[in-house]
């Protein structure tokens, strides 16, 4: 499988500003460049992203930063590979502990989570997943059923398993985020036999399985899409947990919906990312 691969080179105020942007024409996976002047993005080739629609992003910041970038493709491999082994661990507040398998535990941390991200997005270095574990540990998630809707590492997948979830379905519609998932079920020792992950969009879900808890970590453009979707799998009083976009985009989120009964319960905001916790009253 090749991926489309793109660099950019811009200042690094400008990063996360083109991550949440380059998202949302079709890129899933995003690489900061050592030295912090720009990243690497990429993308399977079947999301037929058009050069038009990078060149017409671009043009929108040229005058903002300094601004270049390269359009490739590449086979598919572990482009990550020496930034996995030089990552440091995350720590939530004092609640969990995000590691990969070479770091040493902490057992002072009520939950550690072991994770290889490979090219998969989740690893708690990003705004959104660190707000995400956050707010899942105050939930009492005990023999609930939790779906992990765009999975990436499967972090969030694994926290809820971890936290005594029955049954914690993911999917992701990146073939290596499936793997990677899988491949992190199993540092963690969690059983994927037991659970459900597959390669798709919204619409594979089965369409008779209903969830205690919802979560999606996605661009704010895919949310807005698929929230209709994703309601009709939370069960009444079940809740959706929603991040991936920035604080100045809450009212579109909100305003999407409340078309479909989902009441605000919580939301928090780091550096500008917001993550929102809705209860479904139908």
């Amino acid at each position: 499988m090749s991926y489309i691969s793109l660099e950019v080179n811009c200042d690094e105020d400008f990063i996360e500003i083109f991550m949440a942007e380059l998202a949302e024409i079709g890129f899933s996976t995003f690489q900061e460049k050592e030295g912090g002047d720009g990243l690497f993005a990429y993308s399977e080739e079947n999301q037929n992203i058009e050069t038009s629609q990078i060149q017409a992003l671009f043009q929108q910041y040229e005058k903002l930063t300094s601004l270049s970038y390269n359009l490739g493709t590449v086979e598919k491999e572990n482009w990550n590979s020496d930034w996995e082994k030089n990552y440091e661990p995350i720590e939530v507040e004092d609640k969990i502990l995000v590691r990969a398998h070479f770091h040493p535990s902490k057992p002072q941390f009520p939950i550690e989570i072991i994770v290889t991200p490979k090219m998969s997005f989740g690893t708690g270095h990003h705004e959104t997943t660190y707000q995400m574990l956050n707010q899942m540990y105050d939930m009492d998630l005990e023999d609930k059923m939790v779906l992990d809707a765009g999975c990436g590492t499967g972090i969030l997948a694994i926290f809820a398993a971890l936290r005594g979830a029955t049954k914690v379905d993911a999917y992701d519609i990146d073939e290596w985020a499936v793997e990677n998932t899988v491949e992190n079920f199993s540092l963690n020792s969690i059983i994927a036999s037991k659970h459900k992950v597959w390669q798709g969009e919204v619409q594979s879900i089965p369409k008779k399985e209903t969830y205690d808890l919802v979560l999606a970590n996605i661009n704010k453009n895919i949310l807005l899409s698929d929230i209709q979707h994703l309601n009709k799998h939370i069960k009444k009083g079940g809740f959706l947990m929603l991040s991936g976009f920035y604080e100045n985009d809450i009212p579109d989120i909100l305003n999407e919906c409340s078309k479909f009964s989902l009441e605000l319960i919580n939301q928090s905001v780091r550096n500008q990312w917001s993550a929102i916790l809705l209860k479904n009253n139908k």
